[in-house]
């Protein structure tokens, strides 16, 4: 299932949720449409259901707000990540020139790494391309700047590399962690159930009226479909319409090349 609203072509949830919705809308209105005797009164029914469009609003409303404010860290954390390796790479100049040139082509194959990695469609291929490679590298780059800062403890501008690499190394892992974990399925689920529940009351209310507007109820189907797709797709880093902007990561490995 999680694969299916997370890592999937980016058409099969809204097509899918569109045609169930439309579905959940007709289907009780054909079935229960010459049935005269009502459970309850209309407005006891109206109440119900304009309790339960009212929870599907909020959810929706609610989740769609969670899901923007995951967007937010992730893209914060590509343009955070991007500043502290353009500033570990200045800093590295402060090294003896031959240290300094191995330590500046280990850091532009690093990110040379991470920026591929990021490009992946999927959160399983970029844990895939950031495995041992991303953890090596970070190795070399620690072994270089803390060498240096052993040899020479006094080195201001050691202290601040190997401060600034620290850094680098922490923001890699906290990108790692918001680029290949979504809102847990279960909820995702749970909201798709409320919204399909809210689809099925207004086929009722068709069915308890006769009378079908279909594109009244298009309408509603199509309008629920667009806004969870778009709660999904605002936690689906790489896979969905909208994506992570890379420019700042592409644009310091440009400059460092």
């Amino acid at each position: 299932m999680t694969y299916y609203i997370f890592d999937s072509n980016p058409w099969i949830l809204p097509v899918g949720l569109f045609v169930v919705l439309t579905l959940a809308v007709e289907l009780p209105y054909q079935v229960f449409r010459g049935w005269d005797k009502a459970p309850v009164s209309d407005e006891v029914w109206n109440v119900i259901q304009g309790a339960v469009l009212g929870l599907v609003a909020f959810v929706l409303g609610l989740s769609f707000s969670q899901a923007e404010a995951r967007y937010d860290v992730r893209r914060t954390l590509v343009v955070t990540e991007a500043n502290s390796i353009g500033t570990t790479w200045l800093r590295s100049d402060q090294l003896p020139p031959a240290e300094s040139r191995r330590f500046r082509s280990v850091l532009t194959d690093y990110t040379a790494l991470r920026l591929h990695a990021y490009r992946e469609p999927t959160s399983l291929q970029i844990k895939h391309e950031l495995g041992p490679n991303n953890d090596a590298y970070q190795r070399q780059l620690w072994s270089i700047a803390s060498g240096a800062l052993r040899r020479d403890p006094r080195n201001l501008g050691y202290s601040l590399l190997l401060q600034t690499l620290n850094e680098t190394i922490d923001l890699s892992s906290e990108q790692f962690v918001v680029l290949t974990s979504h809102v847990p399925t279960t909820i995702v689920t749970m909201t798709l159930g409320l919204v399909l529940l809210g689809a099925t009351l207004i086929g009722f209310g068709f069915a308890r009226s006769k009378k079908n507007p279909r594109v009244l109820g298009l309408a509603y189907t199509l309008a629920c479909a667009i806004v969870v797709n778009m709660m999904v797709d605002l936690d689906r880093p790489q896979t969905g319409f909208i994506r992570v902007d890379l420019n700042p990561l592409a644009s310091q490995l440009a400059a460092m090349r």
